[in-house]
């Protein structure tokens, strides 16, 4: 058995009273935490049916804001899709008179200026091609967006979008 310390004999010293020690522990201590049942948040104050309510409230907010953003692109995204349907189509409509008329020129016989005239051309382009190839070649940009993207893309960005919108509306919905 070994031996006890001084602040474990304290309790025997003389003047200890265990009554008014309990007194006095009753008096000055301080609970924390919740007790069980309460409905109240310690912190703010507010009920937990409070607390839950206003959650919702702002996920039907911030849902019902996501689906308006997303209808808006969806419709930017088809008025696009027209655009870029209505060009594909003029450009069809276009390039069948090019080639018509190109298939014309061919069957024609090139006079002696014309033929002078493309060999001039061959040389221009020969020389512009050795320059840049000696100051460390041409920029070639490839641009992004829904600018220069394809019908095809646009349509699947489209439906992508629809599919976003679906699933919020059932988050709302479950709300």
């Amino acid at each position: 058995m070994r031996i006890p310390i001084e602040t474990e004999l304290r309790h025997l010293a003389p003047g200890y009273d265990p009554t008014k020690a309990r007194e006095y522990y009753l008096r000055t201590r301080k609970l924390k935490g919740q007790q069980r049942g309460s409905s109240e948040d310690p912190r703010t104050g507010k009920t937990r049916a409070g607390i839950a309510s206003n959650a919702q409230v702002t996920q039907r907010k911030e849902l019902g804001a996501r689906i308006q953003s997303l209808s808006k692109k969806l419709q930017e995204l088809e008025a696009k899709i027209r655009e870029k349907e209505q060009a594909e189509a003029n450009e069809n409509r276009k390039g069948k008179a090019k080639k018509e008329r190109a298939a014309k020129e061919r069957d024609k016989p090139k006079s002696a200026a014309e033929k002078a005239k493309a060999v001039r051309e061959n040389e221009m382009k020969h020389k512009a091609k050795e320059a840049s190839s000696k100051s460390g070649g041409g920029s070639s940009s490839k641009k992004s967006g829904l600018k220069t993207s394809s019908v095809s893309e646009l349509k699947t960005l489209a439906t992508k979008v629809k599919g976003q919108i679906a699933v919020a509306k059932q988050k709302l919905a479950a709300l």
